[in-house]
């Protein structure tokens, strides 16, 4: 989300650039007044535009930025079937999970479907390595599978409690071994 802010601040900045170039040329008021009018407009169309694709699944063929991550987190799986399976994933160095469009291919939505399923019986989370790599299976193989659960938190030192002190304890596991002996 916060790419998308710095892209649209660009993309203002350039609007805006054409459009005091065109109203410092010499042409005509009416050019002047209909490039100001269009340049407002370009600005709440394209503010729209990206307002409404953040609602929308990214494909997959799209990404760009993290085209070569080497594995995701698979948080959920969803599919309509003949047309798309949808993932929503962790990636490693993001903290907002992102959804993903995902080709239709029954045998695959199946696999991600039962390992999230294996995965949650398990309490493990579901890993998912090279999954934007190239479709041609012979290049590169996509691989699912669950991750081992995460260590627990190193346990603190127990701290030592208040003991009673017996002056006599000594004498007492004499008298103990004296007895037992004889």
């Amino acid at each position: 989300m916060d790419i998308l802010n710095w892209f649209y601040a660009i993309l203002t900045i350039l609007i805006t650039v054409i459009i005091a170039i065109t109203i410092w040329s010499r042409k005509d008021v009416k050019y002047k007044v209909l490039s100001l009018l269009i340049g407002v407009f370009s600005y709440f169309v394209s503010y729209g535009t990206m307002i409404e694709i953040l609602s929308r699944p990214k494909p997959k063929n799209l990404e760009l930025l993290n085209k070569y991550a080497n594995e995701l987190t698979l948080l959920h799986v969803n599919w309509v079937e003949d047309e798309a399976i949808y993932l929503l994933v962790q990636l490693d160095d993001h903290k907002e999970p992102r959804l993903y469009k995902f080709p239709w291919n029954a045998s695959q939505a199946q696999e991600y479907d039962e390992m999230l399923e294996k995965g949650r019986e398990n309490g493990e989370e579901v890993k998912i390595a090279n999954p934007f790599y190239p479709t041609n299976a012979e290049e590169r193989k996509t691989l699912v599978y669950t991750a081992p659960a995460k260590p627990l938190p190193p346990k603190e030192a127990p701290e030592v409690g208040i003991t009673s002190y017996d002056p006599q304890v000594e004498e007492k596991l004499l008298d103990y071994r004296d007895k037992r002996e004889n």
